[in-house]
């Protein structure tokens, strides 16, 4: 194998992972508008049951755990949504979420 073969396989493989990085990056994009949404949903949700069932009802511990768990575990997706997204997101790109 030549030099110059070598050279264009070591560009053309820069080239398909670019584009590869590039279509996950606006494959996340979308799924993030529905991602973030439910999570910030789920999070609300968790947060009042486990503080309803806290402070109002603390005879019941299940529905109490359960709903901090929930608030916790879509926190998590929604951390590492963002830093999915950081990760692929092209070369100069500010990710900035909306608030």
């Amino acid at each position: 194998m030549t030099n110059s073969t070598k050279a264009l396989l070591q560009a053309t493989a820069r080239g398909m992972v670019a584009v590869m990085r590039f279509s996950l990056y606006v494959l996340l994009l979308l799924v993030g508008r529905i991602l973030l949404p439910v999570a910030n949903l789920a999070i609300v949700v968790g947060l009042v049951v486990f503080l309803f069932c806290a402070f109002l009802r603390p005879d019941l511990q299940t529905p109490m755990w359960a709903g901090g768990g929930l608030a916790a575990a879509a926190t998590a997706t929604s951390i590492f949504y963002d830093a999915a997204l950081r990760l692929v997101a092209p070369e100069g790109t500010v990710v900035v979420r909306d608030v």
